[in-house]
């Protein structure tokens, strides 16, 4: 019953986290939203094979899914910290996991929304990426395990990462309008016109 109760709770969890509706979900998963209300509230439990597509469905493992484990993404969470005592040029790699894990930890703690959390993801997701193509790229990752070519890949990674940071920070200047301009000449037009698309077309939801 406790398995099955850590389990009904993570993964009502999961789904709030994404801020995705119990209709939404169970359509995903293949199941009726009655269904999945009663495993959500414990009064049913599921066989292995849900279990497995929730991992999927989530991104997470089965092993947090049940309650086994507290590392959603099956890394050891003490195992850096380990290898830091036993070797103190590996400290810094423990300070970047640990680090990691408390802003994601804080993040998804105070996050009213899924807004923050997505930004997250994906800027640690390209991040990583970007870090993979320059190993792929010395020789130490297959190139088979790319799509993108590599120097095209980490382009649009760069461009990527920096068009979240502005979206997430984003706030329009009042004070840069071009008001205090008395003369306006055809090139403050193109200006206001430029930043008008850019607006419209990359900030607005």
């Amino acid at each position: 019953m406790e398995k099955n109760s850590k389990f009904a709770a993570i993964l009502s969890q999961l789904r709030k986290e994404r801020g995705s509706s119990q209709k939404k979900a169970a359509a995903d998963l293949g199941i009726s939203q009655a269904l999945l209300s009663h495993y959500e509230k414990g009064i049913r439990e599921c066989g292995l094979d849900f279990v497995i597509k929730c991992s999927e469905y989530y991104g997470v493992t089965t092993d947090y899914l049940l309650g086994v484990s507290e590392s959603r993404y099956g890394m050891d969470e003490d195992y850096l910290y380990q290898i830091a005592n036993e070797d103190s040029e590996n400290s810094s790699m423990a300070t970047v996991s640990q680090g990691m894990k408390i802003l994601f930890e804080t993040t998804v703690a105070s996050s009213e929304g899924t807004d923050v959390i997505r930004y997250l993801h994906d800027y640690y997701m390209l991040c990583l990426y970007r870090g993979a193509l320059t190993l792929a790229k010395s020789g130490k990752l297959p190139s088979e395990m790319f799509r993108l070519d590599y120097t095209i890949g980490h382009e649009l990674a760069s461009a990527a990462i920096s068009l979240l940071d502005t979206r997430f920070v984003f706030i329009e200047d009042k004070s840069r309008t071009g008001a205090d301009y008395i003369n306006k000449t055809e090139l403050h037009t193109l200006i206001e016109e430029a930043e008008l698309y850019l607006m419209n077309n990359f900030f607005s939801e």
